[in-house]
């Protein structure tokens, strides 16, 4: 299989990450809840990985870092700390929509066709009810990384906090949680950080209000009927995903041996190859905008085609990608695609050139006997 589904999730794993689960496996107890061996070292696994993952994004206390299932746990965990008005944008997942809407009380910033955000409206719809910006570091739909850095200047200044969905960036981007001003930091463990699914964290800056998302079990103040809400008990109730965290562990550690830049470098060029041989297919529509910066997202339609025909046609001669809304409506009523949706390629740090030569010549094929 030719996989072009990374912003999805990313495959294959590095081998580090299977080993890490094999270990956990034969070596994990449950952490935080007794003396033994196991129970230590499960305890031990998830304070090494909240150092790599501190590391990563240069946060200073690692014990600021809880686990959470994914990023959408951990957007909905940080929405339930937010008061007053949430500014928000037209390029987010659902992950960001949904709670916004169930919650109300909040003002979508919209970009423009090609999906690009200007920071400067974010900035200006800043008022004296606004008490939090919420937005995505990169589409999931055009791959465009937008300015977290100036954004997160402004609201540092206004006392607005700033809550940042690096589901696309993590470890794909460089991440520095004190310089980009970022109160809250919510990721994903399966994509970009090369993890397994069922895994993620969020990052909460010390002088965040803190209050429990769930409440239960947490290993220590068995006594008191309250959650703690301390970090990062606070947002890590019930019994932690040690398997996952371990994978998680060993992902992070592998990102850091290549290099955040390194895997950034090699996706722009893969997304930049793709783009130059798809223009040059007739028929093929791009969404793109090359005044941006990009992770490794591309969507495409062909008009007169159906998406899901698109995709089918190339998963039968082996290739994955993704058709449809890509859980991002607003997005593609931004792009115009809101009735046809589009094909995802997205790709990761083990994709290849000679991969996207293929798929074009796929996609050709596919033109010739259903389009053109």
């Amino acid at each position: 299989m030719i996989y072009f589904d990374n912003a999805a999730t990313s495959w294959p794993k590095p081998p580090e990450v299977s080993k890490s689960v094999l270990e956990a496996i034969e070596k994990a107890g449950n952490p935080g809840r007794g003396a033994h061996e196991s129970a230590l070292w499960s305890s031990y696994k998830l304070y090494e990985t909240r150092e790599k993952i501190a590391s990563l994004f240069c946060i200073r206390e690692p014990l600021r870092v809880a686990f959470t299932l994914n990023a959408t746990h951990a957007l909905n965990a940080a929405i339930s700390l937010c008061m007053g008005e949430i500014i928000t944008t037209s390029m987010e997942h659902n992950s960001v929509l949904r709670p916004l809407a169930k919650r109300g009380f909040y003002n979508t910033i919209q970009a423009d066709q090609k999906g690009r955000l200007d920071p400067e409206r974010l900035i200006d719809a800043m008022s004296g009810i606004t008490g939090a910006v919420v937005m995505t570091h990169a589409s999931n739909v055009t791959g465009i990384v937008n300015d977290i850095k100036v954004v997160g200047e402004a609201c540092r200044k206004k006392g607005i906090l700033f809550i940042v969905d690096a589901a696309q960036t993590a470890g794909v981007i460089d991440i520095n949680v004190n310089e980009m001003n970022i109160d809250i930091l919510c990721f994903t463990g399966h994509k970009g950080l090369f993890g397994l699914q069922g895994t993620g964290g969020i990052y909460v800056a010390p002088h965040v209000r803190l209050k429990p998302f769930m409440h239960g079990g947490s290993g220590s103040r068995s006594f008191d009927i309250n959650h703690p809400v301390d970090m990062p008990e606070c947002f890590e109730a019930g019994t932690m995903n040690t398997h996952g965290i371990a994978a998680l562990n060993a992902g992070v550690e592998f990102v850091q041996k290549v290099g955040v830049r390194n895997i950034e470098r090699h996706e722009a060029r893969l997304r930049e190859y793709f783009v130059s041989k798809v223009s040059d297919i007739p028929g093929v529509r791009i969404y793109d905008d090359s005044r941006c910066r990009h992770v490794g997202v591309v969507s495409i339609t062909i008009p007169g085609a159906d998406c899901s025909s698109i995709s089918n046609y190339l998963s039968k001669r082996g290739i994955a990608t993704r058709p449809g809304f890509h859980c991002a409506p607003l997005a593609h009523k931004t792009i115009g695609t809101e009735e046809t949706g589009t094909v995802r390629f997205s790709f990761g740090y083990f994709n290849k050139f000679e991969e996207i030569d293929y798929a074009c010549n796929v996609l050709e094929e596919y033109i010739k006997e259903h389009v053109g």
